[in-house]
């Protein structure tokens, strides 16, 4: 089930988070929150390597749940002339956000995981979204992951000439460089990468059929065309 059937995948983890989103009673979203936690364990369980994968969807959720964290920081708590208090309005209403982003988040983990960002972009092209915005997404998550990788060997080359970050100013320098570089890095890549297009003769569509076992070879030569444009 790893990259099948992807448009109904995604378009049931968009029907599926659109109706969590309009529930108003803790408890039903709750029940969704079950349900999200018996699918994730389902696909962990039909899956070949189902600990890693069990692993990398609750590693996906805690990020998730940083959200529901600065929520629970700032949403319950009121100021007033005793001071500072909590709220038992700003506590429900935090409570409710959390299970919905929870239920959303384990629906759309569950159901999502193991589709790459080519094959999310085919489906959702699939389902009506404009081609050239599923176009975008895909190199916009393609080419975050090469700058990601640029920051890590900028860093490590930081560390290596004695750089410890500190509260002082020669941090704040540092970072500002460290910033300018990853902007110079990234327009001199869009640069390359639009020439390279070009040079292959691009055409802004996305065909957004098919996208089931049959778009395998075509989501493949996508994987690699990108890939050498980033080279």
């Amino acid at each position: 089930m790893s990259a099948r059937w992807p448009r109904l995948r995604l378009a049931s983890a968009m029907g599926a988070s659109l109706v969590v989103s309009m529930l108003a009673d803790p408890w039903r979203v709750s029940v969704v929150v079950g349900c999200g936690v018996l699918l994730l364990l389902a696909r962990a369980l039909v899956a070949a390597h189902g600990g890693a994968l069990l692993k990398t969807m609750l590693r996906r959720l805690c990020v998730v749940n940083l959200f529901v964290a600065m929520v629970w920081l700032t949403l319950p708590w009121q100021l007033d002339a005793g001071g500072l208090v909590l709220s038992q309005a700003g506590i429900d209403l935090a409570t409710l956000i959390s299970l919905r982003t929870n239920a959303i988040g384990l629906i759309c983990i569950g159901l999502l995981t193991g589709l790459d960002a080519f094959v999310i972009a085919r489906a959702a092209a699939g389902l009506g979204l404009p081609h050239k915005l599923a176009r975008l997404m895909a190199l916009t998550v393609r080419y975050l992951g090469l700058l990601q990788d640029t920051r890590y060997r900028l860093e490590r080359a930081m560390r290596a000439r004695g750089f410890r970050p500190g509260l002082n100013r020669r941090t704040v320098v540092v970072t500002a460089q460290l910033v300018a570089l990853l902007l110079v890095h990234a327009m001199l890549r869009a640069e390359r990468v639009e020439m390279a297009m070009r040079a292959r003769g691009f055409a802004p569509r996305v065909r957004p059929e098919p996208t089931g076992d049959a778009a395998a070879p075509a989501v493949a030569s996508d994987r690699v065309e990108v890939a050498r444009e980033g080279a």
